[in-house]
């Protein structure tokens, strides 16, 4: 696995709730992915923990009021590379 690399992984899915091991340097991205999960009036709880210290996998759980938890990530996924991409947009405007 390169450095870069990361590996998701379904640990567990059940009706309303979802948890993923991500293996890699994935910590940074997990902040701001929970974090627009939770904005979605839909999901009841998202958080993410570092399982190993030295491997540095994390787990992702999510647990929904209704809805598909996997579809909830992939929507907020979606979203943060919208808001990435404008972010990076409005900052090479400012710096031009």
């Amino acid at each position: 696995m390169d450095e870069g690399d990361i590996k998701i992984k379904v640990v567990e899915r059940e009706e309303n709730e979802l948890r993923l091991e991500i293996e890699g340097k994935a910590n940074t991205l997990l902040a701001p992915l929970t974090s627009k999960l939770l904005e979605n009036d839909n999901v009841d709880m998202a958080t993410n923990s570092m399982t190993h210290s030295l491997l540095g996998n994390s787990i992702l759980y999510v647990k929904m009021k209704e809805g598909d938890a996997l579809e909830a990530v992939e929507s907020a996924a979606t979203s943060l590379v919208s808001d990435f991409e404008e972010f990076g947009r409005k900052y090479r405007a400012a710096i031009v």
